[in-house]
């Protein structure tokens, strides 16, 4: 068996309205789908993120890594990464490299597990058939009375079902900012999980101190992202000083960067995402690592990815789910977007691979450029 096309399909999806995090503004969201095909007739599908451009990975997928696995074996996966990953190694190990490498990887389980005509969950050996997701928002609407707004979109998740949720903080200062962790307690009462995500927003740990000590009272399950992930001196003391339990991992890449966060001893829960760590390959090498530590994985975004993983892995805790298209879009190009189960779970379509269905109408009608490597040849 050998991958005879790579075909790249960058897609520029518009957001309703612009969404505010705790460090910036966007207006749209932009994704990379890698499709990897082989000579019997299979197809697995990768795709990542980027809030800037896709441009700079999908670069990267058609003129680097795509010539190097091109009329090789799509079984043969973990070659195939020790391939991409060390003869790329100078051109970043990080960033929109291992990004890249991070999409065909997801590809080529999604292919396998076809292959297999098994749930990737169940090809990686199941530990569950759900698993519990926490209903992902609070973001920072421009021209919104920013109470009143938060109220309506929390009280929309308990309508839901959910029993755990996340809002963002950091913007404003840390009165207002308890004010909002505040309300949505009193919302979701004392039973729902309550967790808040800074975005990397606070550089000094004293201002990042100084809320903690006001919202520890409100039960936080975990802060995710106070400070830059790099700064893990900084983690080592924001930890010493608060009992609110520190997550970070979203831009973390590799099983070696997460092994330093674990030795840290700062972190009660890593947040890697399939689609920027390396794969799933590299997902479940996390895991393991975090595993081994009793420190607990609540994996970024992708839910689609996520919940695969995540009833495979015994360490994965949460998945996380946006509700609606206001702050993530990648709905919009399925024909068969994951919702909500009655207990607050998700559950992984009975299909082989993935389980998703692409609505190839709609990527045409968002699509910026797509391009197909051929027997290394770039069309």
């Amino acid at each position: 068996m050998k991958i005879t096309n790579v075909i790249t399909q960058w897609v520029r999806i518009p957001l309703k309205k612009p969404v505010g995090f705790s460090i910036k503004t966007i207006n749209y969201r932009e994704y990379l789908l890698v499709r990897i095909q082989s000579d019997e007739g299979f197809e697995g599908v990768g795709f990542c993120l980027q809030d800037t451009s896709a441009k700079p990975v999908k670069s990267v997928v058609d003129e680097l890594l795509a010539p190097m696995i091109i009329g090789e074996d799509p079984r043969d996966i973990s070659k195939l990464w020790d391939k991409m990953y060390f003869q790329t190694v100078r051109s970043g190990r990080r960033g929109n490299v291992l990004v890249a490498i991070s999409a065909i990887d997801i590809a080529l389980w999604d292919h396998q597990a076809k292959l297999a005509k098994m749930p990737l969950y169940k090809l990686l050996g199941s530990y569950r058939d759900e698993v519990p997701c926490y209903a992902s928002g609070g973001y920072y609407y421009e021209g919104k009375e920013i109470f009143s707004k938060l109220e309506e979109e929390i009280q929309g998740y308990m309508d839901q079902g959910y029993k755990a949720v996340k809002i963002k903080v950091g913007r404003l200062n840390a009165i207002e900012e308890e004010k909002r962790v505040k309300l949505t307690r009193e919302l979701i009462g004392p039973d729902v999980k309550l967790m808040i995500d800074a975005n990397q927003s606070y550089l000094d740990v004293n201002e990042c101190l100084e809320l903690c000590r006001r919202i520890e009272k409100y039960d936080i399950l975990f802060f995710e992202e106070p400070l830059p992930m790099d700064m893990i001196e900084g983690f080592n003391r924001l930890n010493n000083q608060t009992p609110i339990p520190l997550a970070t991992g979203e831009v973390g890449a590799t099983r070696w960067e997460f092994q330093e966060l674990i030795r840290s001893g700062s972190l009660n829960y890593l947040q890697p995402d399939a689609t920027q760590c390396g794969g799933v390959s590299e997902f479940i090498k996390i895991s393991t690592l975090a595993g081994t530590q009793g420190v607990t994985i609540a994996p970024h975004y992708f839910w689609d990815i996520h919940v695969q993983l995540a009833c495979a892995l015994r360490e994965v805790a949460y998945v996380e789910k946006f509700v609606g298209n206001d702050v993530t879009n990648f709905d919009l190009i399925m024909s068969n977007p994951y919702k909500l189960s009655t207990n607050g779970t998700l559950i992984p379509p009975n299909k082989a691979g993935l389980g998703i269905t692409w609505d190839e109408e709609a990527i045409q009608s968002y699509l910026i450029e797509e391009n197909t490597i051929n027997n290394k040849v770039l069309i």
